[in-house]
């Protein structure tokens, strides 16, 4: 078969409901047979679920494995990987940026950033993530002003279950030396949630967990794999993002 890179031979299917964003993205895709693809995205991990056809694709470092409609595979960021299409495929594309899923990984389940570690699968059937990623799929498609948060909000639900899923460590453990401690973790996590509508300061966070101003801010970007700031800005805008489903107006959304 002759070797494609993947941007060279897959179409999009529907424009409308294609769309990447800095931190989420979603694809439907076209691919015909008689072609092996090499598939590499350096910015996002990648979830990819065949709608139609595919029922003799490999991955071609594992031939045992059989692709086929309504199943799985996942592409972490930065990997490459060759895939064998024997048949035409329909399939859409999850993207999750590295970022995204450290941020959501540390509020959700309160975890130093570094035990994520999130592994490839291969053509595997999961049957919650399949009806989570249909809603998606089908809400994505007739999207609209009104309800991008809804669209989200199932984003992150799918989110959610790939990192339980998918992730290399036990997320309950905590084994990783260095950074915050878990209490502290949990500690400063709930401070900025608590004060979010306060000016907060690496002075105020690293006094409630007794550490100097320099040495929190260095452990807090180990644990949280990004600045103080940055995290506290992405926690603001997604309190504001849950506030809009509410009847608060925006002057007090704001404030």
């Amino acid at each position: 078969m002759e070797t494609k890179n993947f941007n060279n031979l897959v179409r999009q299917k529907e424009l409308p409901v294609s769309e990447l964003g800095e931190h989420i993205g979603f694809k439907h895709w076209l691919v015909d047979k008689g072609y092996n693809v090499v598939y590499q995205n350096n910015d996002f991990h990648t979830l990819s679920f065949y709608l139609s056809g595919g029922n003799i694709n490999i991955r071609a470092n594992q031939p045992s494995n059989i692709g086929g409609p309504d199943r799985f595979c996942f592409m972490a960021h930065s990997q490459d990987s060759t895939w064998q299409i024997r048949q035409r495929t329909e399939f859409a594309h999850l993207y999750f940026s590295p970022a995204l899923i450290k941020r959501f990984a540390a509020i959700t389940y309160q975890i130093d950033t570094r035990a994520i570690e999130l592994t490839d699968q291969v053509f595997l059937e999961y049957e919650q993530l399949k009806l989570l990623f249909l809603k998606y799929f089908s809400v994505k498609k007739t999207q609209s002003a009104g309800n991008k948060l809804h669209i989200e909000q199932l984003g992150y639900e799918v989110l959610d279950y790939v990192i339980r899923s998918f992730n290399g460590f036990d997320i309950k453990q905590n084994a990783i030396t260095g950074g915050l401690s878990t209490s502290h973790r949990n500690q400063t996590c709930q401070q900025i949630m608590d004060g979010i509508g306060d000016k907060l300061t690496i002075a105020k966070l690293a006094n409630a967990v007794n550490l100097s101003s320099h040495h929190f801010a260095k452990m807090f970007k180990l644990s949280f794999g990004e600045s103080p700031a940055s995290f506290i800005n992405w926690v603001r805008i997604e309190k504001a993002k849950s506030l809009l489903k509410t009847n608060i107006i925006l002057v007090e959304i704001s404030a």
